[in-house]
């Protein structure tokens, strides 16, 4: 047989093996594309753990970022006060107590400082510790005071320890003087609560939320 003959299907053999060593199917398929699938997908397959000696390449799961809490205004008034219609330490009139008319005072405080979220109120017996007179929140954070009797559009007001939900004012036992305290609190973080939550519940959070704060005390005997 002639040379030309025994070499030609030499090189076909040689040219096959290479062809099907480039092409290194691992039997591997993709998946068919959707109907709706129009951007492309990539034929990059990762190699198992098997194949890299042990080694595990894939990636971990991206882990959604959290939203960063409120947090209190960078800069606060060197002074922030509070104004009720008695003096602190002085006698409340019987108008705002039990005795007269029961009507939460007028109260004016200081502007609060921007990044303020909502302005809370509230009165406290000193001399009965956890009994709540007063409490509202959700006050608008531009107000600098309320109106004698005044619940503002969108403030929620707390049941106090008459189970009322609104303001009871002093009303202590006969023969007993007791100490009450009127607050006014700048919040960080809007309560969250609305009319009718447990009045203990919602000076909880107002107090959890607070950075700053005034108060003024009044005194009120009955005989």
């Amino acid at each position: 047989m002639p040379p030309s003959r025994l070499i030609l299907p030499s090189l076909l053999l040689v040219v096959a093996s290479l062809v099907a060593a480039g092409c290194n199917d691992d039997g591997r398929t993709l998946r068919p594309a959707r109907p709706d699938q129009t951007e492309s997908v990539s034929t990059t397959v990762m190699p198992t753990v098997a194949e890299t000696g042990g080694l595990d390449l894939t990636l971990p799961p991206t882990v959604a970022p959290t939203a960063a809490p409120t947090a209190a205004p960078t800069s606060t008034p060197a002074e922030f006060s509070l104004t009720a219609p008695w003096a602190d330490e002085f006698a409340i009139d019987a108008r705002y107590t039990c005795d007269g008319d029961d009507v939460a005072p007028a109260l004016s405080w200081d502007a609060a400082p921007a990044g303020t979220q909502e302005i809370a109120v509230a009165m406290t017996d000193l001399d009965l510790p956890g009994f709540v007179h007063w409490v509202m929140a959700g006050i608008d954070p531009l107000s600098t005071g309320l109106a004698e009797g005044e619940v503002p559009e969108f403030a929620s007001v707390g049941v106090n320890g008459m189970g009322r939900t609104a303001y009871s004012g002093p009303c202590p036992p006969a023969g007993e003087t007791h100490r009450y305290q009127v607050t006014v609190y700048l919040l960080a973080q809007r309560t969250e609560l609305g009319d009718g939550a447990d009045g203990a519940d919602l000076l909880a959070a107002v107090q959890g939320s607070a950075f700053l704060t005034a108060q003024v005390t009044g005194v009120y005997s009955r005989p």
